[in-house]
């Protein structure tokens, strides 16, 4: 209730006073009622405290919600923090600032992009630097259907960036130091120790992802693997992780648990490590969750209390929304609940359709239910978020969770015997065989035939519906009432409902959009056959590329033809036609002005728009391309943004 509540009052804006005098009613009226032991005055009782918990999710002071209003107008100094090692990316390094000057209240966390040209390297977590620079606010590009990389951001309490070419930035001399900045240098040494064992850039991210919760390092393409083969989840340290760990630790202290006193001592012990090691691996919310969760269960087992599993979930997400109500919109938060859940309440039911005697096909056939009944619960939202399923996570998963389990003892034991150089290095080796295999196996599966299927698109709509589903077949399986069987038929004839209503929005659908992005990009769509005309047709770069299958996926285009305008002087199709400086589409054209030499796009877009209604008048649009994509220059009733940055005409407006 307390998550409906934060919910709400996202949706929804309501003063919060006439929040707080219902809150007062209900706690008065819950005191009235309190020493009743009537059952249907304590039946009210439940109501109303139900309420109270709603109230008071609407209520909360959500952290983010403090406006971040731009006080850079200008370059300035500034005292900078460096608050984690920067890491290197294809251009830049890249790290969070802690900055603040005279003229800012308080400091503000910011993303920094730092110039690879002379950098300097020994820059690490605690430093002091001066940065002469003006903070950006962090945007989106304004393409169609991209990622919401602003809110992302905003969720982690970044709303800026900063970028520090050679010459805009000095090391002071001095150093700062926070627990959190212990915890980053304690994991940047554990992470240096590693670098020494295993020299191979691919298989030290990845251990590093797997054990210490550090990505930074991991490659594009490494994480595709992954990601294709439904084994994204095991480079996330989370609730598996702190699981292993849990039970790594149990084993290893199972002997402090000798007498009164030794017990004590051991859940002392057990709980302090878990959330030492939750801090060295960064505090993620998935992390924090786990720990929790076990915490929860070491508490309960301390005092000889069974620990209800619903309760600990319940419980650990209850402490997260306190600590930042905005982590319910966390992507990783939503995913993991829903695999908890779904191993709880799924995984026991499908267990038991076979009776397994042998221990090892004991051991695989519950690593399979596992699988698939964590996918059951997740799939809605995977599918909803990134348009694919992997079809192969049933069997990526014998590979990644054995293997992971192995890395993560050899990693502990490595460190514990990193004072054995010879026989460190041993296990390290060993780790490296262990994390190339696993990567190995990945890189098969995923170049095998069907292994992900691409391009799937639900609405929000669908996916309550496809939860609706999973709900009453669950409810069926566990009352055996064939009512809830019937709401599953009904509730799968809505969600078709829906998809036939959306597939016949984007029939007869004409338009032109152009991108925001480095090259200049405009998209033709005629039903589902389209065109993309670019100067780069042969050099897209991957995020391009991503930001037109988006689009294709999400209007249901066919794959598009790319045209380079610098080598097509002449071209004629059914409703395209280019010729010199000019393009024909459907009603519109489209013109070209610029300064630059025939044979590429230009700095400008001159776009007249014909009407199919004879009584309205054709409109001009002109579009400016520069480093920030195009910008609109006036309005008109013809023409509807979809997002800030990139520019959509409808051609179809009567």
């Amino acid at each position: 209730m307390f998550m409906a509540g934060i919910l709400f009052s996202h949706y929804f804006s309501i003063d919060s006073h006439w929040i707080a005098g219902l809150i007062t009613v209900l706690i008065s009226c819950l005191l009235f009622l309190w020493y009743s032991v009537d059952y249907k005055k304590i039946q009210i009782q439940n109501i109303i405290l139900a309420f109270i918990i709603f109230c008071s999710g609407v209520f909360y002071p959500r952290i983010n919600d403090e406006k971040h209003e731009s006080a850079f107008n200008r370059k300035d100094y500034f005292l900078a923090e460096v608050c984690q090692k920067p890491s290197e990316k294809a251009k830049t390094f890249q790290t969070i600032l802690l900055i603040q000057n005279k003229t800012q209240a308080k400091p503000e966390k910011v993303t920094a992009y730092f110039s690879k040209e002379n950098f300097d390297r020994s820059i690490t977590t605690g430093d002091q630097l001066v940065i002469l620079t003006r903070p950006q606010e962090i945007r989106n590009a304004g393409n169609p259907f991209e990622i919401d990389y602003q809110s992302i951001m905003h969720q982690r309490g970044i709303w800026f960036s900063v970028y520090l070419p050679e010459g805009t930035y000095l090391k002071t001399g001095s150093h700062t130091t926070r627990l959190t900045y212990w915890a980053e240098q304690t994991r940047d040494k554990l992470i240096s120790m590693l670098t020494s064992a295993i020299p191979e850039r691919e298989e030290r991210s990845v251990v590093s992802a797997l054990t210490l919760g550090y990505r930074s390092e991991i490659d594009q393409n490494t994480l595709d693997y992954f990601a294709s083969t439904g084994a994204m989840h095991v480079l996330s340290v989370s609730g598996l992780h702190v699981a292993l760990i849990y039970f790594i630790l149990g084993f290893l202290l199972s002997f402090l648990k000798r007498g009164k006193v030794g017990s004590i001592v051991f859940y002392l012990v057990m709980i302090s490590f878990l959330w030492i090691y939750a801090f060295i691996t960064g505090f993620s919310p998935a992390v924090q969750r786990s720990t929790v969760m076990f915490s929860f269960v070491i508490i309960g087992d301390s005092i000889r209390r069974p620990v209800n599993i619903y309760n600990s979930l319940t419980a650990s997400a209850l402490f997260l929304m306190l600590l930042n109500p905005d982590v319910i919109y966390d992507i990783g938060f939503q995913l993991s609940y829903l695999a908890i859940f779904g191993i709880v309440l799924i995984q026991p039911v499908i267990n038991s359709l076979f009776e397994v005697k042998n221990p090892i096909l004991k051991w695989t056939w519950s690593l399979l239910t596992v699988s698939v009944a964590a996918q059951i619960t997740t799939f809605p939202l995977s599918i909803f978020y990134f348009n694919q399923f992997p079809n192969l996570f049933w069997l990526s998963s014998f590979v990644v969770i054995p293997v992971t389990t192995f890395i993560i003892w050899l990693t502990l034991a490595f460190f514990i015997f990193s004072p054995l150089h010879a026989f460190s290095m041993i296990l390290g080796k060993l780790i490296q065989i262990f994390t190339h295999f696993m990567l190995g196996s990945l890189k098969w599966m995923d170049a095998l035939p069907f292994a992900l299927w691409k391009g799937i698109v639900i609405t929000p709509v669908q996916v309550w519906l496809l939860f609706g589903c999973i709900s009453a077949v669950v409810i069926f399986v566990y009352s055996k009432k064939s009512v809830w069987l019937f709401t599953t038929l009904i509730l799968v004839s809505f969600f078709q409902i829906v998809g036939l209503k959306e597939k016949r929005q984007l029939l007869n659908q004409y338009a032109v959009l152009v991108y925001n992005a480095k090259n200049p990009m405009i998209h033709l769509i005629d039903n589902r056959i389209n065109y993309l005309i670019t100067n780069e047709s042969k050099n897209l770069s991957e995020s391009e590329k991503t930001m037109v299958e988006r689009v294709c996926y999400h209007l249901k285009l066919d794959n598009p033809k790319v045209i380079s305008i610098d080598s097509v002087k002449f071209a004629a199709y059914m409703d395209l036609v280019i010729k010199d400086n000019q393009i024909q589409f459907a009603n519109s054209k489209l013109k070209f002005s610029s300064s630059k030499k025939y044979g590429q796009l230009p700095d400008q877009l001159e776009l007249t728009i014909i009407p199919r209604n004879q009584n309205s008048k054709s409109v001009e649009k002109i579009i400016y391309f520069g480093s920030t994509g195009p910008n609109e220059t006036q309005d008109a009733k013809f023409f509807r943004i979809k997002q800030e940055g990139a520019f959509y005409a409808n051609l179809n407006v009567e």
